[in-house]
């Protein structure tokens, strides 16, 4: 019998609080970045604190990041805020770019989140072109 060497999955739901804080921060970075002054933009602090509070704010979530592409973040190559929780339970904050380069094929976590991110706007662009088609009623 194999009672017991098959570890069950975690429901869907188990990660849906981590899922939803990360989602509710890249809207509202999206929002600093449509709406927000320069003097807001430009802050690193503000960049880091938010990186600190997802991480503070549940106890699973053990690192957060906001990492950037090349030059995308002032006249910076890299910057990437990160938080992470040590064993002990304190938090640090730092910018992940000071030691790690991400931008190459080796960082699997940038590289390819930013290959698909690719692919989505060509595909976004292929099809967003000319008149928009509408099904259904007209409102």
């Amino acid at each position: 019998m194999l009672s017991g060497v098959f570890r069950k999955l975690p429901s869907p739901e188990r990660f849906r609080v981590e899922a939803d804080v990360a989602v509710n921060r890249a809207n509202m970075l999206t929002r600093l970045w449509k709406y927000a002054g320069a003097e807001v933009l430009h802050s690193e602090y503000l960049l880091h604190a938010a990186v600190f509070a997802m991480v503070e704010f549940d106890d699973d979530i053990f690192a957060a990041g906001n990492c950037y592409d090349a030059y995308q973040y002032k006249d910076y190559w890299l910057f990437c805020p990160f938080a992470y929780r040590l064993p002990e339970g304190p938090i640090l904050v730092k910018d992940l770019a000071v030691e790690y380069k991400y931008l190459g094929n080796k960082s699997e976590w940038f590289y390819v989140a930013r290959k698909n991110a690719e692919r989505v706007i060509h595909n976004y662009n292929q099809f967003s072109r000319g008149e928009p088609h509408r099904t259904g009623k007209q409102l």
